[in-house]
């Protein structure tokens, strides 16, 4: 009888050095470039008017640039557009503005045009008035666009990053 032996027999294993595919990772990171490059440039910019300086706020947050209140120093306007002369106002003592209310009604859309946030909030308004406006008479302003549905109101200003701001006393000195 024979016997019959089993032998094992091993063979070199070639090693597999990991590899990492590149090509995927670098579509990847490709398109999260172009999608910053073509975002970063979207900052929001209200159109200045050289007679208003705004006041500084460190506020943060986005605005609805639909429509623009400007309150100068001798008129509140809309575009190019005068509407109401500041001395009337003055005399309103906070209470709504009718010239603005009937300008507002015009620019107002239909009910049935409102999104939901909209209904909810009322129409956007941007207010732009210089520091030194009163604040009867930005109440007034702010009073006219609540009663018109103008409720979802921001007020323009001066970003200011970082920092603390000072705030300046009636007698030159800062608090």
């Amino acid at each position: 009888m024979l016997a019959k032996s089993t032998a094992l027999i091993h063979r070199p294993v070639a090693k597999k050095t990991p590899t990492l595919n590149l090509v995927s990772l670098m579509d990847i990171f490709t398109i999260l470039v172009f999608f910053l490059l073509m975002n970063s440039g979207d900052s929001q910019e209200i159109e200045k008017a050289n007679f208003i300086q705004l006041p500084d706020s460190m506020a943060k947050g986005a605005f609805q640039n639909d429509l623009t209140i400007m309150i100068g120093d001798e008129f509140i306007q809309i575009g190019d557009e005068q509407i109401v002369a500041l001395s009337e106002v003055e005399t309103l003592n906070g209470k709504p503005i009718a010239q603005l209310a009937a300008r507002l009604s015009v620019e107002k859309k239909s009910e049935a045009d409102y999104t939901a946030f909209e209904q909810k909030n009322g129409l956007p308004v941007t207010i732009m008035g210089d520091q030194s406006v009163p604040y009867t008479t930005l109440k007034s302003v702010m009073a006219t666009c609540s009663q018109e549905n103008f409720r979802d109101i921001a007020l323009a200003v001066n970003q200011v990053v970082g920092g603390l701001m000072s705030v300046s006393s009636t007698d030159g000195g800062s608090l």
